[in-house]
């Protein structure tokens, strides 16, 4: 994963632990990965790929790529959203 300055990576075992670490993070980067398990490795998932679209939309996130980590994990690119004005 990315060690830019302005990239944090989280792995999240609850939803609600993701959405605490996006608002307290939110302004503080511009990219963020966050580290998911793959389905095929859990069982339920601690944290589903919806559930990280979810949460983004909500902080003012969107996602734009994956990125396997190794067989059971796999990272998902947030950044924030543009703003439209300023395009």
């Amino acid at each position: 994963m990315p060690t830019e300055k302005n990239t944090i990576t989280f792995e999240p075992t609850r939803k609600d632990e993701l959405s605490s670490f996006l608002e307290a993070n939110k302004d503080k980067y511009h990219e963020f990965w966050i580290i998911l398990t793959k389905k095929k490795e859990a069982n339920p998932q601690p944290v589903s790929f919806s559930e990280v679209v979810d949460e983004a939309i909500k902080h003012g996130l969107i996602d734009s790529r994956t990125k396997s980590v190794n067989d059971e994990k796999y990272g998902v690119r947030l950044t924030k959203r543009r703003n439209p004005d300023k395009r």
